[in-house]
């Protein structure tokens, strides 16, 4: 097949011509199928004859192009170190190893009960008094006596100047209404009929030679005037007469 644009020796289903390159399945122009049509002489030496056919045809090799040179990495100069970061050590905590348990020894034990032994034992309920306490009436006073006192040790007994006698007494601690009971107990067993004022002292067995009571305290006045009237007063304090539950009642008779 012929290209009807150059003339050129083709395939006969070739798609382009191997001489000009033009597309061989558009159709021809009318002007170019005119010029074709009035036969114009072939320059010389591109006769269909001489033309190389497409078996004939080689295509040029394409030179190889050359492969892209590595890049060069960039060399740092002369004399320049980057600084490194020192490494942060983390502290480490020293690894605990695990204590076999101990036995306990008979030491131990005993040791352990007597700690517990050691304990002071719960306190008691206090008993009852038998009669209202405080007191409002001497016969309430006395029923006290009759079922509280306690046994006592005289520590101490002095007559001082104006007829005042000052008697110190120890027994064990007690209920507020025991005190009571005991401190009357003392005024009638070591009374002198001669002193109009007897003071009965109560102390602990620990606190013996402490200057003040502790146990409870009876100041007796021997006919006291109470306005128009002369009777024996009674003033009774319990424990040592500033604790939260000291008690003081005043009777005269």
């Amino acid at each position: 097949m012929h290209c009807p644009y150059c003339g050129g020796l083709n395939q006969e289903r070739a798609a382009f011509c191997v001489n000009c390159g033009r597309d061989l399945t558009r159709q021809v122009p009318n002007n170019l199928q005119r010029q074709q049509a009035t036969q114009i002489p072939a320059r010389p030496g591109t006769t269909p004859q001489n033309r190389p056919t497409n078996a004939q045809y080689q295509p040029q090799s394409r030179v190889p192009t050359q492969p892209f040179a590595p890049r060069q990495q960039v060399q740092p100069q002369q004399g320049y170190a980057p600084a490194s970061r020192p490494a942060v050590q983390t502290p480490t905590a020293p690894r605990q190893t695990a204590q076999p348990q101990q036995t306990q020894t008979t030491a131990q034990v005993s040791r352990r009960q007597t700690t517990r032994s050691s304990q002071p034992a719960p306190v008691q309920s206090a008993p009852e008094p038998p009669a209202p306490f405080p007191p409002h009436t001497i016969a309430q006073f006395e029923a006290l006596l009759a079922a509280g006192n306690q046994a006592y040790s005289v520590i101490e007994s002095d007559v001082g100047d104006g007829k005042k006698q000052i008697v110190r007494i120890v027994y064990p601690r007690c209920t507020g209404w025991q005190q009571a009971a005991t401190l009357l107990k003392a005024l009638r067993e070591q009374q002198d009929a001669k002193c109009e004022t007897i003071l009965i002292q109560g102390v602990l067995p620990r606190q013996a030679g402490a200057g003040s009571f502790t146990q409870g305290q009876l100041q007796f006045d021997r006919n006291a005037r109470l306005g128009g009237q002369v009777s024996n007063r009674y003033i009774v304090e319990t424990s040592d007469g500033f604790a939260s539950d000291a008690v003081r009642f005043v009777l005269n008779g």
